[in-house]
């Protein structure tokens, strides 16, 4: 798909219904700009993540991110007639020798910063190795199309985010949800579960996770752990650690969710 889709973090306001869902990770990826999402969709509203609340699942090969949240229009109300377009990131190992070698293999080709449409051997691979569920309500809505960043990339930067480039080895693929109305009336919580890869190092494993906010009101905070946490859970057979805490085997750690803040966890086995 061309380029002159919208671009992250434009905020220009358009006419037709519609809601933008803005905070990253794991709802994210600014969808805003002039041109239409798609045929039926356009931003008018933007929002802010008003809870966040994560338990992160992480075994030898793979973390499994299952994620619930709220959120809040920065201004207004929403209306019977709002749609929402949502990008969730997700980290894929670069090199197919260091991940899940099908879907690096078809990733690692897509042209930069373009909307790729997930169709064909591309959707097979991403269903088998990530399966991500979004779920409003009680009604699944699936991924229209992947937006792929990563850090080799000589693409036009200024209407991204620097982070996403920061984490050498990694690629950042977006998958990017449509939401019809009247699935955003009456509700302000979406669920999503996904299965995450891990990068193989000579050192361990790696998990990667950055949570970005945007939108937020003047003077809140995400540091509230009722309000903002991960539960880091390792999984029976590995260890996990972070800035010189080990988590054994079989045990737990609720973390802060903190803006522009990278989690990074090393995962080992006994």
């Amino acid at each position: 798909m061309a380029r002159n889709l919208p671009r992250l973090f434009d905020m220009h306001l358009v006419t037709r219904p519609s809601l933008l869902l803005s905070a990253l990770m794991v709802l994210s990826a600014v969808l805003g700009g002039h041109t239409p999402l798609a045929a039926n969709i356009a931003p008018t509203h933007r929002v802010y993540i008003s809870s966040e609340e994560l338990e992160v699942t992480v075994g030898a090969d793979a973390a499994t991110i299952d994620g619930k949240f709220r959120f809040k229009p920065v201004e207004g109300d929403l209306h019977e007639s709002s749609s929402a377009g949502a990008g969730i990131p997700v980290w894929i190992p670069a090199k197919a020798t260091q991940g899940d070698a099908g879907l690096v293999s078809l990733v690692k080709d897509l042209a930069p910063g373009d909307m790729h449409k997930l169709e064909g051997p591309l959707l097979k691979a991403w269903n088998e190795t990530i399966g991500l569920k979004f779920i409003v309500g009680k009604q699944e809505v699936p991924v229209s199309v992947l937006r792929i960043f990563h850090p080799t990339s000589r693409f036009e930067r200024k209407d991204t985010s620097k982070e996403w480039y920061q984490h050498e080895g990694w690629i950042l693929a977006f998958a990017i949800v449509y939401c019809p109305p009247p699935l955003m009336h009456g509700s302000s919580e979406v669920r999503l579960r996904y299965r995450q890869p891990l990068r193989k190092t000579r050192a361990g494993a790696e998990f990667l996770y950055l949570p970005q906010f945007f939108h937020q009101p003047k003077g809140a905070t995400t540091k509230d752990l009722d309000r903002f946490a991960m539960k880091l859970q390792a999984q029976q057979g590995v260890s996990l650690s972070m800035g010189g805490v080990v988590i054994p085997a079989g045990h737990s750690a609720r973390l802060p969710l903190i803006d522009h803040q990278p989690i990074k966890v090393l995962v080992t086995t006994p």
